[in-house]
């Protein structure tokens, strides 16, 4: 039983130190998931405290472990381990089981596990929890009261300053896919082995006849007697996603602040479209084509369109992706994915205004700079100056700038009359962007789609810096903040081996091995 209780005591304290501090150096990180829980459970009015509870929760999390590992305060760490374990395997089998979240973040950005990987896990640490529980009474700290305190008050300041500098910084390893480093487009691709890993679906086709309506299968479709109302098409296998699939980039178009377009880029999902059986006509927008068995008759747009120019792409039974034609619809057994109009008289238009410009910005060999603002209306205005700064800069050189925003144009425009910047707009989604870096604002140098460097708004460099070479400039920063992390994980093992090494030797002369 002695083993079984140790082990079980440094299993579980292991997990919790790596599962609280992976969590602790990304506190906005937690703070996003804590939100997306309050939102799941209707408790959105929590949403104002999620980073204040996410980096307690963290820190307490990681301070069970490490007293957990080191034997401190046995008594108390076991009821808190307890209560952590009743507490969150009951709610990550809800997860399972209803999905409101895609991953419960039990590992922050360094693991990520489905719902229901997560609560077989939570099962196996509540089984060694309720051994440490039970045998609570019978670990035997090394150091008396005081020093279990003492260590114990330590553990969480210092937990609590790394949580702070990494919340008003950027956190000290950087676990998510657009890492300084990473390339953005090879973040996109498919592996050659997950080629055929593709996501399937079930259709069921809802029909009618005589009053009464009933779902059939893609193999046991009704005959011409019964009239088709709709299809649905459920996942039920979903598969690769790559680390990166929702990086978008749209110019956002401001009257009186913006360019000019030449051109103004032609959106089909603003379309609509009338098609026509036997004496009955229908409008619908893409999401409600019809199938083959109507007319097409036109399109409803203020400008003249031409059909033959609208590109709409299907998924058949195989998974494999075929581009129809309005004209020409395909049966209920392909499932649409999405349309592009080809504008062939605009190819070389400059501002395309809401066009995806995302590979345009990712294959130019030059720097660009990416200011990340989430939402303008949270933004950090203290260090605004300086990103005018880095903008003018990179129009005096050549450099493109971007800002990247999750707001909407009423948004934007109030921005613009408060403090009249002197850059762009572009919109990508709001969980992009707080992937890409964790501050509001954040800025982000690329170069032909490769991450060379990241910097939290208070840390957003110099002109003086910015007139060096930028590659050079970035590969020092981040061999400089390699060695940084290399120190701090020499020192904390030296420690960790330190007082293990001490425990262990308090033992012997405890048991009187030596004298």
């Amino acid at each position: 039983m002695k083993v079984l209780r140790n082990f079980s005591r440094l299993f579980t304290g292991f997990i919790f130190v790596f599962s609280g501090f992976v969590k602790v150096i990304d506190p906005l990180g937690s703070a996003y998931k804590f939100t997306d829980y309050f939102v799941a459970m209707n408790l959105e009015f929590l949403s104002s405290i999620a980073l204040i509870f996410a980096i307690l929760m963290s820190i307490a999390e990681l301070i069970i472990g490490i007293a957990l590992v080191f034997n401190l305060l046995p008594k108390i760490s076991a009821w808190l381990l307890l209560a952590f374990m009743v507490f969150f395997t009951p709610l990550t089998l809800w997860l399972a089981v209803f999905e409101p979240v895609s991953d419960c973040g039990c590992f922050g950005d360094a693991i990520i596990l489905s719902n229901w990987q997560t609560f077989y896990k939570n099962l196996v640490i509540l089984a060694f929890t309720i051994i440490v529980f039970w045998q609570r009474k019978r670990f035997k700290p090394i150091y008396n009261q005081f020093y279990q305190w003492a260590l114990s008050i330590t553990f969480t300041i210092a937990s609590f300053l790394i949580a702070l500098h990494c919340l008003y910084n950027l956190p000290i390893v950087d676990f998510r896919p657009y890492h300084i480093g990473a390339n953005i487009e090879e973040g996109m691709l498919i592996p050659e082995e997950e080629k055929d890993n593709i996501d399937i679906y079930e259709s069921v086709f809802i029909y009618e006849k005589d009053g009464e309506q009933k779902e059939f299968s893609e193999t046991n479709l009704p005959d011409s007697t019964w009239k088709f109302l709709n299809a649905e098409h459920k996942l039920v296998k979903k598969g690769y996603e790559p680390p990166i699939h929702d990086f978008t980039i749209e110019p956002v178009f401001v009257p009186g602040y913006s360019p000019e377009a030449e051109e103004v880029f032609i959106n089909p999902w603003d379309f609509e479209f009338e098609f026509s059986k036997e004496d009955e006509t229908i409008i619908c927008d893409l999401e409600n084509l019809p199938d083959q068995s109507w007319k097409f008759m036109k399109i409803i747009f203020e400008e003249n369109i031409n059909p033959d120019n609208l590109e709409l792409y299907y998924l058949n039974s195989e998974g494999e992706e075929i581009i129809a034609n309005i004209n020409n619809l395909p049966d209920n057994n392909f499932i649409f994915l999405d349309a592009e109009y080809i504008n062939e008289e605009n190819e070389n238009f400059l501002l395309n205004y809401g066009e995806d410009i995302t590979n345009q910005v990712l294959e130019d060999n030059s720097y660009a700079f990416l200011l990340v603002m989430t939402l303008l209306n949270e933004v950090n205005e203290k260090h605004l100056e300086k990103v005018k700064n880095v903008a003018e800069f990179c129009q005096k050189n050549n450099y493109k700038f971007y800002c990247l925003t999750a707001s909407n144009l009423e948004e934007i425009s109030e921005f613009i009359n408060n403090h009249q910047p002197n850059y762009q707009f572009y919109n990508t989604d709001p969980i992009t962007l707080k992937t890409i870096v964790r501050a509001n604002p954040g800025l982000v140098l690329i170069k032909h789609g490769t991450i060379l460097n990241k910097w939290a708004a208070k840390n957003i460099p110099s002109l003086e810096e910015l007139s060096n070479d930028l590659t050079a400039n970035s590969i020092t920063t981040h061999q400089k903040s390699k060695n940084t992390y290399i120190y701090l994980t020499y020192i904390l093992a030296s420690l960790l081996f330190m007082s293990l090494f001490h425990i262990f030797y308090k033992y012997l002369k405890k048991n009187r091995y030596i004298n």
